[in-house]
């Protein structure tokens, strides 16, 4: 068995980074800085279906994508999930969030409806991301990956 990405994961955020086979993917909801991470692992729907090397690694990305968050946007606190109820393939959500965002201090499901990007908001915050990640990598020693595709 292949991996492949849920259709729904695929139609409702864009790849901005590949790190060691973790897709580092934006929502495409412009209300709340969010990442989603996807394991390129064919068949998993929990964190505790990994091989303890590849939680191990999935927590490491999920840690760099927690640093480049508050980096970029200095959030009053990061969300981080994994749900699954509806996508049962394992993803892992990142929000930034801020005591002034609608949702706050609710969880951001089910509360109001998505507000996408234009076309250019989308590419912008994709470079800042990607621009950030870059930097993040180079400057942090303790970052240890072992492969970056920049999408």
């Amino acid at each position: 068995m292949s991996f492949e990405l849920d259709s729904r994961l695929s139609r409702d955020s864009i790849l901005i980074a590949n790190i060691d086979k973790v897709q580092v993917r934006l929502s495409k909801d412009s209300r709340y800085p969010w990442l989603i991470l996807v394991p390129e692992i064919a068949g998993i729907a929990e964190l505790h279906d990994l091989s303890y090397e590849q939680q191990l690694c999935v927590l490491n990305v999920s840690n760099i994508t927690s640093l480049l968050l508050k980096t970029c946007f200095s959030p009053d606190k990061l969300n981080v999930a994994s749900l699954g109820n509806v996508v049962k393939q394992l993803h892992i959500h990142h929000v930034a969030r801020f005591e002034i965002d609608d949702a706050w201090p609710g969880p951001i499901w089910g509360q109001g409806e998505s507000v996408l990007y234009g076309e250019d908001e989308l590419q912008a915050r994709k470079t800042l991301l990607t621009d950030k990640l870059k930097t993040l990598l180079s400057d942090q020693k303790k970052l240890s990956v072992s492969n970056v595709i920049l999408a």
